[in-house]
């Protein structure tokens, strides 16, 4: 179970240093405000896309772990019965 939540704890880091160092990278890049704002604009648009497939897998891994449970819990009453 340590194992999962360090996972989940590594990918949340990195995905937070990444936003940060190309937030900084921009800010501090020697162009105009203008181009600054569109890279800015697209690097929040490939973060939101790679949140939403982080949450959809997430999503979709806590589905099957639910129905896994599920499976051994039906299973845990048969045998009881």
């Amino acid at each position: 179970m340590a194992t999962e939540n360090n996972g989940s704890n590594f990918f949340t880091g990195l995905l937070l240093g990444g936003i940060i160092g190309a937030v900084l990278g921009l800010l501090f890049a020697p162009q105009p405000g203008e181009k600054t704002r569109e890279q800015l604009r697209e690097k929040a648009d490939e973060f939101v896309s790679l949140g939403k497939s982080a949450w959809e897998e997430g999503k979709e891994a806590a589905t099957q772990k639910g129905e896994e449970l599920k499976a051994k819990l039906d299973q845990a009453r048969h045998k009881l019965d």
